[in-house]
């Protein structure tokens, strides 16, 4: 009767995990953040031409 597969991860291997995943989550909060505060500036009349600069970006990336 088998109790399942010994794990062939390094201690080394276990801690990359670790920390890659941690990177990820923060890169995930501080790309909500960016979100928000981008969302909020586009009422603001003085941000409005780098959203519209953007947008126009964005656009072009899409055409290539």
């Amino acid at each position: 009767m088998k109790t399942g597969k010994k794990s062939k991860m390094t201690e080394a291997s276990k801690e990359y995990k670790k920390s890659r995943q941690n990177a990820k989550r923060i890169i995930s909060l501080v790309k909500g953040k960016k979100q928000k505060e981008c969302a909020s500036d586009s009422n603001d009349p003085t941000h409005q031409n780098g959203i519209f600069r953007i947008a126009k970006q964005m656009v072009k990336e899409r055409q290539i």
